[in-house]
């Protein structure tokens, strides 16, 4: 299957920068997931890999050839839209197998076996002779995705494919899905605005706001080492706490002063802060609890410290957690502690790393 190559996309739409300077290599049968939020860009990205838009400058190269000039029909690419787009006077089988037939030059024989076998995959054999009137939402995404990865096109281009299913489906497809692009070896790109899908399906993931990446790591990297302030509110559920303090002010870490050079933002991950007895060298947050959350396997108390700030924390599953309303006093090791840049948005490292100084208050 092709690498994917793509070089300092440019892409404006009047005065609207819409994409400015991407780049990003996806390797041969790599999943990558582009991940942002609404107005990023990460939509026209897909489309001008798609051969859809044109940018105004850069390029994308499938396996070391540029797709310049080369039009969306003639590139070895499938794609699913957020929005179904399927022949309304079509069955499901019909809208499978037109493009394998007419598009790939299968017999009819063939392309209506390589539709049952796609179709059993997504749990939609059963749908195969109905018309999209007669589905659900979810089931016409479904057919739409079929249709897609019975291509077995070199790269897949998926466009928020799991938008419009319930949760449980959506959480089912979602494994479903990896298992069966890694299954053809498929070069994929997925665009979600859901960080859960990103991180549960792609072996990268390449963070965008505003029309540039800030971050391309694995999903691990991207929680544990958010490069930026964006990174570190965007990705984790919930995201990490981001508590800003001035250069020579003092925290809402509770007898806590931080001296820097310029002002800072301290972030903290909800699993890093304990209600337990803290240790000497731990700093402590207080302030007052106004949700408990529970999630099955743990619990997130959400805190409002006496600055306003809103603060998560991660219990475990059958310890006491406080009620709302109760005031609290949460800790955090030191080496938990990240510092970024309020100036560039970038993360300067951990204490000693940033050249920040710690003071008892």
């Amino acid at each position: 299957m092709p690498t994917v190559e793509i070089t300092a996309i440019r892409k404006t739409f009047g005065e609207v920068l819409a994409l400015d300077g991407i780049g990003l290599t996806v390797q041969d049968g790599e999943n990558v997931a582009v991940l942002g939020p609404s107005g990023s860009g990460k939509s026209t990205l897909l489309r001008i890999i798609a051969g859809l838009e044109t940018p105004d400058a850069g390029d994308v190269a499938f396996g070391g050839v540029s797709q310049r000039g080369i039009p969306a029909h003639r590139r070895d690419c499938a794609i699913v839209f957020q929005q179904f787009a399927l022949y309304p006077h079509m069955t499901a089988m019909g809208n499978i197998t037109t493009g394998l037939r007419y598009g790939l030059g299968l017999s009819k024989s063939a392309a209506e076996a390589r539709a049952r076998e796609v179709a059993t995959v997504m749990r939609v054999e059963h749908l195969l002779a109905r018309k999209p009137r007669q589905m659900s939402g979810g089931q016409r995404q479904r057919i739409a995705l079929a249709r897609a990865l019975a291509r077995r096109s070199g790269v897949v281009l998926l466009d928020e494919p799991l938008s419009g299913l319930d949760a449980q489906l959506h959480a089912a497809l979602r494994v479903e899905i990896a298992a069966m692009l890694r299954q053809v070896g498929a070069t994929a790109l997925n665009v979600t605005h859901d960080q859960l899908d990103a991180m549960a399906m792609a072996d990268r993931i390449a963070v965008i706001n505003e029309g540039k990446i800030e971050q391309v790591g694995t999903p691990d990297d991207l929680y544990d080492h958010p490069d930026s302030l964006f990174v570190a509110g965007f990705v984790g559920s919930p995201p990490m706490n981001l508590l800003p303090v001035e250069s020579e002010g003092e925290s809402s870490f509770d007898a806590v002063q931080v001296k820097a050079s310029e002002s800072v933002t301290l972030g903290v991950r909800a699993e890093h802060l304990t209600l337990a007895e803290p240790a000497a060298d731990a700093w402590p947050v207080s302030g007052l609890v106004v949700l408990v959350e529970p999630t099955g396997v743990d619990r997130v108390v959400r805190m409002r410290t006496d600055r306003g700030e809103a603060i998560a924390i991660r219990c475990p599953a059958g310890t006491a957690t406080p009620a709302p309303g109760t005031r609290i006093t949460a800790s955090a090791p030191p080496g938990a502690v990240r510092v970024f840049s309020q100036r560039t948005g970038r993360h300067l490292g951990g204490l000693d790393d940033a050249g920040v100084v710690v003071c008892r208050r």
